[in-house]
Order: structure tokens, then C-alpha cells, then sequence
């Protein structure tokens, strides 16, 4: 079972573009100037609402429901980010949604007033294929592949690399990273033609990706998780390679 990282107690955050009402709240990550990503952690029962943003709410574990606009499920599957894929939901501007029950949740969202689809996606929907092999294979979970958000998760064996060969493009790109035990973690290497960025990333750690190359690696003694997403002015994303490393 995964260590989970604490999460302070608030009644209320209010975000830029995003309101949210619940016991525990953690706000990771804000857009700052020239900035598009935000997002936030939350446990139990939690409500929000987009104003000017395009948001995707992703249950990472429990039991519990969800709500976006007039939709509700009832959410069961996994208890955590390490085992099947989990219940998620596209969130347009100007929408309402809510948690109800002993649920974990990520929320991720960027600027947008532009109309967007609602949907809220069935785990079983959501697309889960291997790449690469043998140090570099990895588990990739694509629940959006287009759109104002691009989103999914990864996971890695330990020792494993990731986001290999390393690739960039011109999409702002967010990591937020989990490991399956209290002594993981992995270094998130970002480097371009003038200089190395080597962070060390452990369980919570959350990495915003606005330039250059960033290949990351699990250490030996855990799984290692991170959620992903993107944002840009186009709907897909334009990705390229490190050709020294093919």
C-alpha cells in the first residue's frame, strides 16, 4: 500500500479559476504569469467549481460518489494509484462538481472559457498499453488524449526510466509523483543545451515542465507513479525526441 503524503486540514481554498470546499485540501501548484497548470490533493468529501478553467478530477482511491453538472456514479475499484486504472471526469468552465465519501482525489486545471465537453469516464474506458522494454518499459494509462487537458498516469518498476528517449514539446506538462513505499523515490532529470536540472522526487513531489528534455528514473526500492498532464494552445501535443537517444 502506498504511503500517503499528509494532507492539511482547510475548510475552504480558493484557487485562481477554481473554487474548492472541503476538510483536507492541498494546493500543489497555481499558474503563475506565463504559467497554465494548477492543481490539488483532496480526502473525503470535497466541492468545487470552475470559473474560467477547464478542469479533469481524477479518484485516485476509496469508495465513495461523484458528481460533475447533472452526472453521478457510484465510485468502487481501487484502493490506490498502484493497482487498475481509476474513475475520472472532464470538467468544462462555469461546471460544479463534488466528492461524497471516503474518496482520494487529484484535480488538475488550466485557464479556458472556450466550451468543453463534460464526460466522466468509466476506468474501464481508459486506454493502458506497455512501452518501451526491458530498463524502460513502463505502464502508461492515456484517459485524455486530446483536448485542452491531456491527461493520464505512468508507472514504473523500480530502477525503471521514463519518459525515454527523452522527449520535449511546446505544451506546458505537469508531474505529480507517488511511490508504493516510505522509502521511494526517483530524480526528475530536465536539461537542455545549457545546463542540467537533476530534482529528487518523492512521494507528493510535483514538478511543473515548461522547457527542455526530461527523462526521470525510479530508485531501486519502490514502484514509481506520476500522473501527468498538459497543457497548450493546441489540442494535441507536438512531441520530439532526443535524437542521440533512438
Amino acid at each position: 500500500m502506498a504511503r500517503t503524503k499528509s494532507i492539511p486540514r482547510s475548510l475552504a481554498a480558493v484557487t485562481p479559476l477554481v473554487e474548492l470546499v472541503g476538510e483536507q485540501l492541498e494546493i500543489l501548484l497555481t499558474p503563475g504569469p506565463g504559467e497554465l497548470l494548477g492543481v490539488a490533493r483532496t480526502r473525503g468529501p470535497v466541492s468545487g467549481r470552475t470559473d474560467g478553467a477547464a478542469a479533469w478530477l481524477l479518484v485516485e482511491g476509496g469508495r465513495g460518489q461523484l458528481q460533475v453538472g447533472d452526472t453521478t456514479v457510484a465510485v468502487v475499484g481501487r484502493d490506490d494509484v498502484f493497482e487498475g486504472s481509476g474513475w475520472s471526469a472532464t470538467i468544462p468552465p462555469a461546471t460544479s462538481f463534488a466528492l461524497d465519501g471516503h474518496l482520494n482525489a487529484t484535480v488538475v486545471w488550466r485557464p479556458s472559457e472556450r466550451p468543453a465537453a463534460m464526460r466522466v469516464i468509466d476506468p474501464a474506458d481508459v486506454v493502458e498499453e506497455t512501452r518501451g522494454e526491458g530498463p524502460t518499459s513502463r505502464r502508461v494509462r492515456t484517459y485524455v488524449p486530446s483536448g485542452p487537458l491531456i491527461v493520464g498516469e505512468t508507472l514504473n518498476e523500480p530502477g525503471g526510466w521514463s519518459s525515454w528517449p527523452p522527449h520535449h514539446h511546446e505544451h506546458e506538462e505537469m508531474y505529480l509523483y507517488r511511490f508504493d513505499s516510505d522509502l521511494g523515490f526517483g530524480i526528475h532529470v530536465g536539461y537542455d543545451d545549457t545546463s542540467d536540472r537533476p530534482v529528487t522526487v518523492r512521494d507528493g513531489s510535483v514538478v511543473r515542465i515548461t522547457t527542455g528534455w526530461h527523462p526521470v528514473v525510479a530508485a531501486p526500492s519502490s514502484t514509481m507513479y506520476y500522473l501527468w498532464a498538459l497543457a497548450g494552445d493546441a489540442d494535441v501535443v507536438d512531441t520530439r525526441v532526443d535524437d542521440r537517444y533512438t
